[in-house]
């Protein structure tokens, strides 16, 4: 079992850090969503339901969210229900105080994965990284808070990268 749960959590380790590099909002989504399907299989495992549901709530909502935007539809009433959902979840899998923090980061991740604005998909799952990392550590989950130390730093390098370097202008003959 313990082995199960390590490669799990490498799993998602890596396809959760990878994301963040991508500048798509479609890959984005679509490649967390498989990172918290990994996840979750290893808070099951765990018995930590309330990150676990989180994180099937997670893997759906992005591949909606993935759906809306590619249609450019508005996301608006799926973050709310999505947002709403979590709370049940997180009052229905009460496992202490420490089940806020996931509660606060899915949000946070909800609203920023709602939006085409890979920029600020960026900024805004940037705290939900720190309160993961908290969780992780609480339950155990030592390859999550690697992953999530590890897409702490991916988002800054993203930033970096995507928002705030500015492109090269490239020579035109004439």
């Amino acid at each position: 079992m313990w082995v199960l749960v390590r490669i799990l959590g490498i799993l998602g380790l890596i396809t959760g850090v990878i994301p963040f590099q991508f500048k798509r909002h479609k890959h984005i989504v679509l490649c967390k969503g498989l990172s918290t399907v990994f996840f979750a299989t290893q808070y099951f495992v765990l018995g930590a339901y309330t990150g676990a549901w989180m994180d099937l709530i997670s893997s759906t909502r992005n591949f909606i969210f993935y759906k809306l935007v590619e249609k450019g539809k508005s996301t608006l009433p799926v973050i709310l229900a999505f947002s709403f959902l979590l709370v049940i979840i997180t009052a229905t899998s009460w496992g202490g105080w420490f089940s806020l923090l996931p509660l606060i980061a899915k949000i946070l991740s909800t609203v920023s994965y709602g939006m085409k604005s890979e920029r600020l998909l960026r900024l805004i799952t940037f705290p939900s990284c720190i309160l993961w990392i908290v969780y992780n550590c609480i339950v155990g989950t030592y390859e999550a808070a690697i992953g999530d130390a590890l897409s702490f730093i991916s988002i800054i390098i993203a930033i970096y990268k995507f928002d705030i370097k500015k492109p090269k202008e490239v020579a035109v003959a004439e």
